[in-house]
């Protein structure tokens, strides 16, 4: 009589093993592979059109994506030495995006890099990133062929830094003059801000749209290291030597 019992255990320690060949085959492949490149983008058409152009130019590597860092760590792809992460930074980013940022280069391995792709080049953003783990620092500023011999830098085992990032740490904010300190249609904002007048008022006065107004208000911001329009103002009364308000 057939115990079937043992029979079904039999069967499971045979699935058992099958398991475990194939587990040990993936895990021989994924050594055994080269270097990948992976980028981080949660637009899609960016992070598509990124990697269209890392394929046409790193031929023969493996290019994956993903939405966000979540997504990363959540698949089946286990990170090795060589492999270079590409990951895009919004300059709106939530504190959620930062911490899972901040992770990500926390948890990378010896060996693996990271390049962030970020709006903006100040002096304290890049170096905190660098800081905290950060191989380059890409500004969405620059050329594709900029972004591309940055990657090759870091792949070899460079740095980069944006070199507007590094002439700003040679000169004083306070130091420097109008023009150089600020674009010319931002020293215009920051006459009107200067002058109390609300983003709408600004952009008619200006001729440009309110959006663009909110974008220049921004960086200005951004560059000041304040936080709303009302810190912007007090800063720059009282640590910029430079009246605005003489500007358009």
């Amino acid at each position: 009589m057939t115990n079937f019992d043992d029979f079904d255990g039999k069967i499971e320690k045979f699935r058992s093993r099958e398991h475990n060949k194939v587990k040990a085959v993936d895990n021989i492949k994924q050594e055994l592979r080269r270097p990948s490149l992976i980028a981080i983008d949660h637009r899609n058409v960016f992070r598509d059109c990124l990697c269209i152009c890392l394929n046409k130019i790193f031929t023969g590597d493996k290019i994956l994506s993903f939405l966000s860092v979540d997504d990363l760590f959540k698949s089946d792809f286990n990170l090795i030495e060589g492999d270079l992460i590409i990951l895009y930074c919004d300059i709106r980013e939530t504190l959620q995006k930062k911490a899972a940022r901040d992770e990500l280069l926390s948890r990378v391995g010896h060996g693996i890099n990271v390049v962030l792709i970020c709006e903006g080049d100040d002096i304290r953003d890049v170096m905190g990133c660098l800081e905290n783990g950060a191989r380059g620092y890409i500004p969405t500023s620059v050329s594709l062929q900029v972004a591309i011999e940055a990657i090759r830098l870091v792949r070899a085992g460079g740095i980069f830094i944006p070199a507007n990032s590094l002439l700003q740490s040679y000169s004083s904010a306070s130091d420097l003059d109008p023009p150089r300190q600020f674009t010319p249609r931002q020293t215009d904002v920051l006459g009107q801000l200067q002058k109390g007048k609300s983003n709408k008022i600004i952009a008619f006065e200006l001729e440009m749209k309110e959006s663009t107004v909110k974008v220049h208000v921004r960086n200005i911001m951004r560059r000041l290291g304040v936080t709303n329009r009302t810190e912007a103002v007090v800063e720059m009364q009282q640590n910029y030597k430079t009246d605005y308000k003489n500007y358009k």
